[in-house]
């Protein structure tokens, strides 16, 4: 390799970049094959654990739909009629006689199942239902806490966790023997109604509200969490909010596998997957939440185990990655050779253009970097050609520009004072209307022998002002112009003559065709660092194309005010302020004109 390396510019750059991508692919295909297999086992683990969490959720949604059934069922048992008639009897004789049809009403609503231990409606002095597998006391059930919690359950359903009958009403004793019964109730007291008459009528308030209790197996908590536990070593715990364990795989004396925190910190999440330590053993805890009773349930699987099940990815690695890297190899010789075929058309490119030959164009191919060099490599040469193009007309504008300037170099004195003669004349033959127009004509020849450029508003809206009266001579009674201007504006300098184009305009094209009535409105204001300008005429207006034309110089009708015309004025004010300024038309035939007029308050 050390020999090989220093002979490699004298390869050519195709074979250069195909020996380093092949390179590089190799380099990074080990690195990344090696960092994939450590990590694949971790990945797969991961969804080993979804895949647990997703029992434990199915668990739960099995027992959640058992549980909101018994619910509904209790819900729906307040409206039986035989129920509020029995039980809207304050007196209590004979009520053990009805034991049997109270009995066959509660089978009704909940069926014996293998999971429902016994179904009871409890009063103060007698218990109704029966217990098949265990015998409830017929009376003094009213002393246990379960008819206590029952009693306060007056809004809904309340599930009370997993106890041992045995000890709930015969013994004290915590030692396990095989008559013991766990269950866990769903209690709540009945408000029994019927409907009479078309009215829905309730339990006298003297009338004792009896109390549901449903005792369900232990054991349905343990079926429904067998599909979970497929793992060797798993196990399961389900606790209440408080931490009391309400089943288990184990006994339910057992310690909680996990820390009163840890209960509130999972119950809160309501579910999940975390990974714990249980007597210095690193355990994955699959945990959800059941609905109904809010009760957290917990699938707890050895790591070590888990991991036992994850099949053995260094095979597959191997041969997939023999595999990607020959295919690599054939990839990378062919896209060096289409990285290389854009760089040899740059090349002579630049070639033609050092020649002279501007109009040369390269289609973007390649890569984006590649692309984005094409695409400024044209922008360049663009821009080049442009430069040279403005570079060649702006020296044809200049030599037209002083040639003018030569044509105009002459004193205007002659013309003055043979205006003042003929003022003189009009005056001794009291001719004011023509000495009048003889020096507002005057005026405008003295400000148009002044320096073109930028001249003072004021001394511009003066020649505007004196134009207008000559042509209102002319134009007798055909119009009439008004002024409306905003008196900051006489502090701005402006172009010369950039005011006077639209109004000719307006006299000449847009009302050349009215006797009489024509309006020109011409105003002037400032709108935050803008000076705007609009002259508007009720005349004929133009057509868009009209509008196109006058604005990009093309095939306009000359007259004699050619040399400051409307396209004039719009192409010296972007010259002088920048694009972003200049003439704005709008116009609709036979419905006038309005032009606007944009500079920059500065």
């Amino acid at each position: 390799m050390r020999s090989f390396l220093p002979s490699l510019p004298a390869f050519s750059l195709r074979a250069r970049l195909t020996f380093y991508f092949i390179t590089l692919i190799i380099i990074s295909l080990t690195v990344m094959g090696a960092g994939y297999f450590m990590k694949s086992s971790d990945v797969i683990l991961a969804n080993a654990s979804e895949t647990s969490l997703g029992l434990v959720k199915m668990s739960n949604r099995s027992i959640d739909a058992t549980l909101a059934q018994v619910e509904q069922s209790a819900i729906n048992m307040h409206l039986d009629e035989e129920l509020f008639t029995f039980f809207n009897n304050t007196s209590l004789e004979d009520r053990s006689d009805a034991d049997r049809r109270i009995t066959r009403v509660l089978n009704k609503y909940f069926p014996s199942t293998e999971d429902v231990f016994s179904v009871n409606l409890v009063t103060k002095e007698y218990t109704f239902g029966e217990t098949p597998n265990f015998w409830i006391p017929k009376k003094d059930y009213a002393l246990s806490n379960i008819y206590q919690i029952g009693q306060r359950s007056t809004a809904n359903t309340r599930w009370i966790p997993t106890y041992n009958l045995l000890e709930q009403f015969y013994s004290t004793s915590l030692t396990y023997t095989e008559k013991d019964q766990y269950v866990f109730t769903a209690t709540r007291r009945m408000n029994f109604t019927a409907v009479r008459n078309n009215l829905l009528r309730e339990m006298g308030e003297n009338v004792e509200r009896p109390i549901l209790i449903l005792n369900f197996q232990e054991t349905m908590i343990k079926k429904a969490f067998k599909e979970s536990l497929t793992i060797e070593g798993s196990f399961y715990q389900m606790f209440t909010e408080d931490g009391m364990i309400v089943s288990a795989s184990g006994s339910l004396h057992d310690q909680a596998a996990v820390s009163q925190d840890w209960i509130r910190y999972a119950a809160a999440k309501r579910s999940g997957t975390e990974y714990i330590e249980i007597n210095g053993r690193k355990m994955v805890v699959c945990f959800d939440t059941v609905n109904v009773t809010g009760w957290l349930s917990a699938v707890f699987i050895p790591y070590d185990n888990l991991k036992k099940t994850v099949p053995n990815m260094s095979a597959y690695m191997f041969y997939s990655t023999i595999f990607i890297i020959l295919i690599s190899v054939v990839l990378a010789s062919f896209i060096s050779g289409r990285i290389t075929l854009p760089l040899k058309r740059l090349l002579r490119a630049i070639h033609r253009i050092g020649e002279g030959n501007f109009d040369s164009k390269i289609e973007p191919t390649g890569t984006m970097e590649l692309n984005v060099i094409i695409h400024k490599f044209n922008q360049m040469n663009d821009k080049i050609h442009t430069l040279i193009e403005e570079n060649y007309k702006t020296q044809l504008k200049e030599m037209e520009a002083e040639l003018k300037a030569l044509n105009f170099q002459f004193n205007p004195h002659f013309l003055y004072n043979t205006l003042n003669i003929i003022n003189y004349l009009a005056i001794e033959n009291k001719q004011k209307l023509i000495s009048n127009m003889l020096v507002d004509l005057s005026e405008m020849l003295e400000y148009t022998a002044k320096n073109p450029g930028r001249v003072s508003f004021k001394e511009d809206l003066a020649y505007l002002q004196n134009y207008v009266f000559i042509m209102n001579q002319r134009f007798e009674g055909k119009f009439t112009i008004s002024y409306e201007m905003d008196p900051q504006l006489f502090h701005y300098s402006v172009p010369k003559f950039f005011l006077q184009p639209f109004i000719e305009n307006s006299l000449i094209h847009a009302l050349d065709e009215m006797e009489e009535g024509g309006v020109i409105k011409v105003s002037g204001r400032i709108e935050g660092q803008l000076r705007v300008f609009t002259i508007v005429d009720n005349g004929k207006g133009m057509d868009p194309d009209t509008i196109r034309r006058v604005l990009e110089s093309e095939d306009i009708p000359k007259d004699k005010f050619q040399s400051i015309g409307m396209t004039n004025v719009n192409q010296r004010i972007k010259m002088l302020y920048g694009h972003d300024y200049g003439i704005h038309i709008e116009s609709q035939k036979n419905h006038g004109t309005t032009v606007t007029i944009r500079l920059p308050l500065s």
